[in-house]
């Protein structure tokens, strides 16, 4: 291969690169926006699950306000942390359908549109992630499927990283 091939390589390797961290940049932007925005840490969140089916469908990205704890009614559809044992590392989202105040703190009875019971526990209002905002169906689809690869996603970045470092410091 000749220098200028060479260089045409390495130039393409490193734009393919700084693609990736300026996506990866824009990627956390919104997200940090969004958070500060809707008072939330936890902005977007996907249905992996059918429970509230036909209202929110799997793969639905879903937009989500912070919200006053007692601003919420029955009706309203929250995304919550269960207690344990139920709490697995995933929010859970459901439609309030009871709301009781216990002790100055206000908690909620939750079902799932598409379940034929309510959950077996309240929610407490320290558990509330926040209020659904917005849906958008479908969009989530893709953090679905890439959940799963989010360890080897990591591991091509570093490897791309290497071969553009490497591409860079030789000197043949």
């Amino acid at each position: 291969m000749t220098e200028k091939g060479e260089r045409k390589t390495t130039r393409e390797i490193l734009e393919f690169i700084l693609m990736i961290i300026l996506a990866l940049a824009i990627t956390q932007s919104i997200h940090y926006s969004a958070s500060y925005i809707l008072k939330v840490e936890t902005p977007f969140v996907v249905v992996a699950s059918g429970s509230m089916v036909p209202t929110l469908n799997v793969g639905d990205l879903l937009i989500v306000q912070g919200v006053n704890s007692r601003d919420l009614h029955v009706g309203d559809i929250i995304v919550f942390k269960p207690p344990y044992p139920y709490w697995k590392g995933v929010p859970w989202v459901h439609r309030i359908i009871d709301k009781r105040v216990r002790t100055n703190e206000v908690e909620y009875r939750t079902k799932g549109d598409a379940n034929i019971a309510p959950d077996p526990f309240w929610v407490k209002s320290s558990n509330v992630i926040g209020k659904v905002l917005y849906r958008i169906p479908y969009l989530g689809y893709a953090s679905l499927f890439l959940k799963g690869w989010t360890i080897p996603i990591i591991a091509i970045i570093f490897i791309l990283i290497f071969i553009g470092y490497t591409a860079l410091s030789r000197k043949d």
